[in-house]
């Protein structure tokens, strides 16, 4: 399933195109979910505590850190998750954290 255009943005990161929305009033915060905007890939979700600014500049680093942890956005398959775990950006982690 992708992401609908009407509501969505663009953002370039490293020369790909990707495509993000902000889900907002979930329980655990707000979800950002990324895909490639040019073809079929994998999902990324990744929440981000309430009250937390969603500017391009954290959705681009967000992508990065995601790849550097094997968010593989041109292969299909399941959803990939992951939870920022300080407000300044310190770290990125899978969620729910596990094995």
């Amino acid at each position: 399933m992708t992401l609908a255009r009407k509501g969505t943005r663009i953002i370039v990161v490293d020369g790909e195109r990707f495509r993000w929305v902000v889900a907002p009033d979930d329980e655990p915060g707000l979800a950002i979910v990324v895909e490639r905007a040019d073809g079929p890939g994998r999902r990324m979700v990744t929440w981000v505590e309430h009250g937390t600014v969603v500017a391009p500049g954290l959705v681009a680093w967000v992508i990065r850190e995601a790849i550097r942890q094997g968010w593989t956005p041109r292969e299909r398959g399941r959803q990939v998750t992951f939870r920022v775990q300080e407000a300044d950006h310190a770290a990125l982690i899978r969620w729910p954290p596990g094995p």
